[in-house]
């Protein structure tokens, strides 16, 4: 009998905004030492979950997450960010994902279009 394969990422973060413009900028740090911190273990794959706040904040802080990701996208820092969005399996990104990581195909989140999170590849 085969035995089922427990779904993980490396580690899921959940990002908060406490209020307004100066919790953005401490969510983006907690963001940055979460990652940081992951690589530094070996990990390879983190789920970011970016729902905290309301209107305006949450999307404030999900454009100021994937802006600070394309950059370290550009700098080396991570091979690939999936939005949410385009978490499918008829999205490029997701299948070349999919093949590094076969157990993606399960995370519940597939295919929902949930714009509040965001995928990091190392």
């Amino acid at each position: 009998m085969k035995s089922e394969q427990t779904y993980t990422f490396d580690e899921v973060i959940c990002v908060e905004v406490p209020n307004g413009l100066p919790g953005t900028k401490t969510a983006l740090k907690q963001v940055e030492f979460a990652l940081a911190s992951v690589r530094a273990r070996g990990g390879h794959l983190v789920k970011l979950v970016h729902d905290e706040g309301l209107g305006a904040a949450r999307v404030r802080l999900r454009s100021e997450i994937r802006r600070m990701l394309r950059v370290y996208k550009k700098e080396d820092r991570i091979l690939l960010m999936i939005r949410g969005e385009d978490f499918s399996m008829s999205d490029n990104l997701t299948r070349y994902l999919a093949d590094r990581c076969p157990q993606v195909e399960l995370d519940p989140d597939m295919d929902r279009g949930n714009e509040n999170i965001t995928l990091v590849y190392f």
